[in-house]
């Protein structure tokens, strides 16, 4: 990945980051701030895996792994909102 690439996806990171921690210091009900923070989490994770780990370009490995993350932030969210 060019060091370009990795500027745009720390930046990233770090807004989702920010947007978290002002989802968490919201007025929303906490359950769908919790969602929303759980979202951010998987969007995270997503760019880690494709662009930090640089699974972008194996197709089968990073369609593999971010389908298991999908299902587990998929469950995690469940959960938490059935709490």
């Amino acid at each position: 990945m060019t060091r370009r690439g990795l500027l745009r996806a720390w930046l990233s990171l770090t807004a989702l980051t920010a947007l978290g921690t002002g989802l968490h210091f919201s007025g929303l009900p906490p359950r769908v701030a919790g969602g929303l923070i759980l979202a951010i989490a998987g969007l995270k994770a997503r760019l880690v895996l494709l662009d930090y780990l640089e699974l972008r370009g194996v197709a089968g490995w990073a369609a593999g792994l971010q389908f298991i993350m999908a299902a587990l932030i998929t469950l995690l969210t469940v959960l938490f909102v059935a709490a």
